[in-house]
């Protein structure tokens, strides 16, 4: 897979983390001479955003851990108590799921990078970023929604590594758009519904 070159006016730093994202997942030991060439700015102009490859790595696991905690926010979540009815809690879940399957090429990122599991700032982020989900499991669990003899953890990983697959899936075709959230749903409750 190659990514074409974007003009960029080298001011958006948003925009050349979202190209330097799909150029390291192409290709995950591009330089930053490739993300440059990709994003269309010169590599002085990134040298002096980021000094060195590890520097982009870190700003862009910070960005797409930013992006998760927005589509977290964005899903309603933190809305859901433990007076929340199954339905409702079906229904936030179901909104989780419509919003991170979009991020698994962020996802992707984080999880193939192991340079970054030294960082301990992204460590610190990452747990406070699985704390609403699994303040959510906890909820669902109490309200006999998801079982109550597995872990959170591993519920909480569970729907973050079948949102990423449902992600993978669509971009290799494999899976229809419209299908992906019903086929995440569906597979996340048959193994950790309540029975």
């Amino acid at each position: 897979m190659s990514v074409q070159p974007k003009r960029s006016t080298g001011r958006d730093p948003r925009s050349i983390l979202a190209i330097a994202a799909e150029v390291l997942l192409a290709d995950p030991t591009a330089s930053l001479a490739d993300v440059a060439a990709a994003a269309g700015v010169g590599r002085t102009t990134l040298h002096h955003r980021f000094p060195t490859r590890h520097d982009l790595l870190v700003a862009l696991a910070h960005d797409s851990l930013d992006q998760c905690a927005e589509a977290i926010d964005a899903s309603g979540l933190v809305a859901i108590d433990e007076g929340s009815t199954p339905a409702e809690l079906r229904a936030a879940l179901r909104k989780l799921v419509d919003v991170l399957i979009p991020l698994g090429p962020r996802i992707a990122l984080l999880v193939r990078q192991p340079s970054l599991d030294k960082e301990k700032d992204l460590e610190e982020r990452l747990a406070r970023l699985d704390a609403p989900v699994e303040t959510f499991c906890g909820f669902a669990q109490k309200a006999g929604v998801l079982r109550s003899d597995q872990t959170v953890w591993w519920q909480v990983q569970s729907v973050y590594a079948l949102t990423y697959l449902a992600w993978e899936g669509i971009a290799a075709g494999r899976i229809a758009p419209l299908d992906a959230t019903e086929l995440t749903l569906d597979t996340f409750l048959t193994g950790t519904g309540a029975r």
